[in-house]
């Protein structure tokens, strides 16, 4: 059976954007790369992957959107039905005064907002999840833009895909900035700076072959389901 899995895509800012330009066929090129990585996330040929949660995290703007794979209803497999779902939740920050609201507010089914005062309130959210293993897919991995790699080459841990365990067990951590992991490595070093221990839980893995970041997500998808697949055999 194949287990919870989590994704959260690291966004530096919020693109504006309108039903106007969704239905113009103008959809800005960032929220085209967000609605495909909704899509591939959760769609499949005739059905939603009801097991799979996905998190949007504005960065700029503090802004946290949650899809819940099963609750989610509205979802269709086109750009305009993800974009419009998208464009709902962004609405809803202005609308409910959400700056001084913890809490989640529910946009659509299966759609939740979270607006934090600071990135750092961020980050203690994301330790208050208990995850047993958090993994940031990065393009490349390098000194020069991860320098305190110099210091020691096991922090965070550093592993291929392909030597990952219990791939359903793990929260997997993207950017939307496909040209270089300049929004990955400023969270980590909010972790380092703001709850360190973190680190420990955390392993940085190289997917720099698979370029398009919706396609990282279908790749991870598949290898989870190539797994749950021999496991079942097995048993």
């Amino acid at each position: 059976m194949r287990k919870l899995v989590n994704f959260l895509i690291l966004i530096e800012k919020i693109i504006d954007f309108s039903k106007k330009d969704i239905d113009k066929g103008n959809t800005p090129l960032e929220i085209y790369k967000i609605c495909s990585s909704i899509r591939t996330t959760f769609c499949l040929s005739y059905n939603i992957r009801k097991n799979n949660n996905l998190f949007l995290y504005f960065q700029e703007n503090k802004i946290l959107i949650k899809f819940e794979g099963n609750k989610l209803r509205y979802l269709g497999p086109d750009e305009r039905s993800q974009a419009i779902l998208l464009r709902k939740a962004l609405n809803q920050i202005n609308q409910n005064n959400m700056v001084d609201n913890p809490d989640w507010i529910k946009s659509t089914p299966g759609i939740y907002v979270k607006v934090f005062n600071t990135n750092q309130s961020f980050i203690l959210w994301l330790k208050s999840l208990e995850l047993k293993h958090i993994v940031c897919i990065s393009e490349s991995i390098s000194i020069d833009e991860f320098p305190f790699l110099a210091h020691t080459y096991d922090f965070p841990k550093i592993k291929k895909f392909s030597s990952l365990d219990d791939l359903h067990e793990l929260f997997f951590i993207l950017s939307l900035n496909f040209q270089s992991n300049s929004l990955l490595i400023q969270f980590i070093f909010s972790l380092v700076e703001v709850f360190p221990s973190l680190l420990e839980h955390t392993i940085l893995t190289p997917l720099n072959k698979i370029k398009a970041i919706e396609d990282k997500i279908l790749y991870i998808n598949f290898q989870i389901d190539q797994r749950a697949i021999i496991n079942n055999l097995e048993i």
